[in-house]
């Protein structure tokens, strides 16, 4: 494979370290959470050969999933090696491959769900306790990874309450906002106009959607 370059936020060096099994990240809009992970899978899955699940609770189609996100990156960096088809991603030299699950109301596809080195749970603020309860054990092979990516709608969101205020092993927790965006220069204009007319005008709004309160 040829070489590339990826580049990551500092803020998100954690994630290349092995110390961690369970991932919160969690922040407002614009902190670059879901590109840094999805940069960060497609880097894994061209290291060595991984079996990468990318589950959000509601998943009607693959329309609803993370594909497009990492089809656009494949494309951006271009690297060729990766076969994209209508709902799945395969590296053709090392054999890693993505799949794309709903975890509402799956529970036995979720569970027949083998071999699985890294789960990415996009959008996780709306994943129930029952859905977490039946993933993390279905993650089961030996050094295997899962992270939550979100923006917090309430105070005990299960997700935060279970790796953020309860607190697990081996937990990394990384809180970002929009600043990441702006300290890397990933932030367009027309973003930051809107950012900053939402704190002038709604900071109730503001709060939530930027500051991921």
């Amino acid at each position: 494979m040829d070489q590339k370059i990826i580049e990551i936020p500092e803020e998100y060096r954690g994630l290349f370290e092995s110390n961690w099994r369970e991932a919160a990240i969690y922040g407002g809009r614009f902190s670059l959470k879901s590109h840094t992970v999805a940069r960060y899978l497609l880097i894994e899955a061209r290291r060595s050969k991984k079996r990468i699940a990318c589950f959000r609770e509601f998943q009607n189609s693959i329309n609803e999933s993370s594909h497009q996100l990492l089809t656009d990156l494949i494309r951006q960096y271009g690297l060729h090696e990766f076969q994209v088809t209508n709902n799945s991603i395969v590296n053709t030299i090392n054999g890693s491959d993505f799949i794309f699950k709903g975890l509402h109301r799956n529970e036995q596809n979720v569970k027949s769900t083998e071999g699985i080195d890294i789960a990415w749970v996009e959008e996780a603020q709306t994943v129930s306790k029952e859905s977490i309860d039946i993933l993390t054990p279905t993650v089961r092979k030996e050094g295997s990874k899962i992270i939550y990516t979100y923006n917090r709608m309430m105070e005990d969101d299960p997700v935060h309450t279970r790796l953020v205020i309860e607190g697990r092993p081996n937990t990394l927790i990384i809180n970002v906002n929009y600043d990441v965006a702006i300290r890397y220069g990933m932030m367009p204009e027309v973003i930051r106009l809107g950012m900053e007319d939402d704190k002038e005008k709604k900071p109730a709004l503001y709060k939530h959607k930027w500051s991921g309160e």
